[in-house]
């Protein structure tokens, strides 16, 4: 039905905010603000998400195990089918595109709990070649779903088809803010909330990564750290 690629599509969205490796030597640079209350209530339902997520994987009796992806190993690649889908348990991956320049950029990571589904989305949905590469940014553990299987939980899984459909509401609201983000906000702006909302990823980024994640130049937010 319809309805229900609908939300395959919006579900691989899940996870279009952030990724890993170091800012060695900087402290987080908004360790000093305070999450408001509702920020620490919409960390505990992430987490708890992610956990009742697990919780219908695990019940689902899925064909494949659970995987390692080491660092720099690719989960899709340029000009690949997509036919999976991953949910991942530990590490941190991301994904890359390039610009009609021929600039590369960094557009999602995915770590758990908040961006676990980790495919591309378009290529997925449309059955195209994959215009994006995604790759393990460290050492990382998958559960694959392939497409036919994970369509056939959609039809015959009320509780698959319902974690769908949460996910996939979720996921909208996330993409709506992160477009809001380069709408509104200049790039001293776009750090700040980086940082703000991810501050124990923001520690493991190399600077470039974060840099092309919010859209800025490397030496924007070099001036940036230094400055505080």
């Amino acid at each position: 039905m319809v309805w229900k690629k609908d939300f395959i599509f919006l579900m691989l969205n899940f996870g279009d905010t952030t990724c890993k490796n170091k800012i060695s030597g900087i402290s987080n640079p908004v360790s000093n603000i305070q999450y408001p209350e509702s920020k620490k209530m919409d960390k505990n339902k992430v987490i708890s998400r992610y956990q009742l997520t697990l919780d219908v994987i695990d019940h689902l009796h899925l064909k494949n195990k659970p995987v390692v992806l080491h660092k720099g190993e690719s989960f899709v690649g340029y000009g690949e089918k997509t036919k999976r889908i991953g949910i991942l348990l530990h590490g941190l991956l991301y994904a890359t595109y390039i610009s009609d320049n021929g600039a590369e950029w960094v557009s999602r990571f995915f770590f758990p709990p908040n961006n676990f589904i980790v495919s591309n989305h378009e290529g997925f949905y449309f059955g195209t070649n994959s215009t994006e590469s995604i790759k393990a940014y460290e050492d990382s553990e998958l559960i694959y779903i392939e497409k036919e299987e994970f369509k056939n939980l959609l039809d015959s899984n009320r509780n698959f088809e319902r974690t769908v459909r949460i996910l996939a509401e979720e996921s909208y609201i996330q993409s709506i803010s992160r477009i809001h983000s380069f709408q509104s906000l200049n790039a001293e702006q776009r750090i700040r909330k980086f940082f703000t909302e991810n501050p124990e990823l923001g520690k493991k980024l190399q600077r470039q990564h974060i840099a092309s994640y919010l859209g800025i130049h490397r030496n924007i937010l070099t001036r940036f750290l230094y400055k505080i």
